[in-house]
């Protein structure tokens, strides 16, 4: 039986509570590559070799999204986002940093091409 839901729960079958509890702490919210070469991957860091390769195994390689997002923290940072956007970080660095899942930064960064009625973005190397 598992506590977690969905592709959470497949990987807490697989690794174990502790591990995937880790693992989303480190990672929720953000796309994940389960490679197939597991020794020094960021998901082996993270679990360690012989859990990273029990899911390479079991789910196989590829990309997964991890969910839980909330599970990096509470607080929602969304100026720190959108500065962070405006100076052309990536999502998945703004995801990271500021504790929020991929999907809202995208939103966020929707946000801010409406307000500004641009299409793209403005990046820190465009001219004004």
């Amino acid at each position: 039986m598992t506590q977690l839901p969905g592709i959470a729960g497949e990987i807490e079958r697989v690794i174990g509570l502790d591990l995937t509890v880790r693992l989303l702490q480190r990672r929720g919210g953000c796309e994940l590559h389960i490679p197939q070469r597991v020794p020094g991957s960021l998901l082996a860091d993270i679990v360690g070799d012989d859990a990273a390769a029990k899911l390479a195994e079991v789910i196989g390689p590829g990309k997964i999204v991890l969910p839980c997002a909330h599970l990096r923290g509470q607080g929602a940072r969304r100026e720190d986002a959108r500065a962070m956007l405006r100076q052309g970080a990536s999502l998945q660095q703004v995801a990271l940093a500021c504790d929020m899942h991929m999907r809202t930064v995208s939103r966020l960064r929707a946000e801010i091409e409406t307000e500004a009625g641009l299409r793209q973005p403005k990046l820190p190397f465009d001219r004004p």
